[in-house]
């Protein structure tokens, strides 16, 4: 089915490309309503507003790893 609900759904494939490469789980986060960075209010699908706050969030947290 293509309506816009199934292709909401779909994974993104900037997405899906980082969870495949097994640098960061950005797929494991669950959707919360805010971008996971910069907290904007999103859909229920989302989990980030733009590429620059994924990118963002994803250096911020292999920074955090690297200091553990």
């Amino acid at each position: 089915m293509n309506d816009a609900k199934s292709i909401a759904n779909e994974p993104q494939p900037a997405m899906q490309a980082l969870v495949s490469t097994g640098e960061m789980s950005l797929g494991a986060l669950k959707p919360k309503g805010a971008c996971w960075y910069c907290n904007a209010p999103l859909d229920n699908v989302r989990r980030f507003c733009n590429k620059g706050c994924a990118d963002d969030y994803r250096t911020e947290e292999e920074t955090f790893r690297l200091t553990q």
